[in-house]
């Protein structure tokens, strides 16, 4: 039987990974520069991806098993 917690364990790994961008940016939109028109169109495809992320992730609660016949 596959153990899940290697899968759980990846997706954990890139959100950290995400996480650490989000905060670079943050750094840079802060300090460095201001944020331009292509940014926030950038922003706004990842707020669209992580909202699309987050049903997946919701959903998965809603998968039944089906023991093979």
């Amino acid at each position: 039987m596959p153990s899940t917690t290697y899968e759980y364990a990846k997706a954990a790994t890139s959100l950290a990974t995400i996480e650490g961008i989000l905060n670079e940016l943050l750094t840079i939109f802060s300090t460095v520069q201001q944020r331009t028109v292509v940014d926030d169109a950038m922003i706004d495809a990842l707020v669209a991806s992580a909202t699309a992320l987050s049903a997946a992730a919701t959903s998965l609660k809603q998968v039944n098993y089906t023991p093979p016949a």
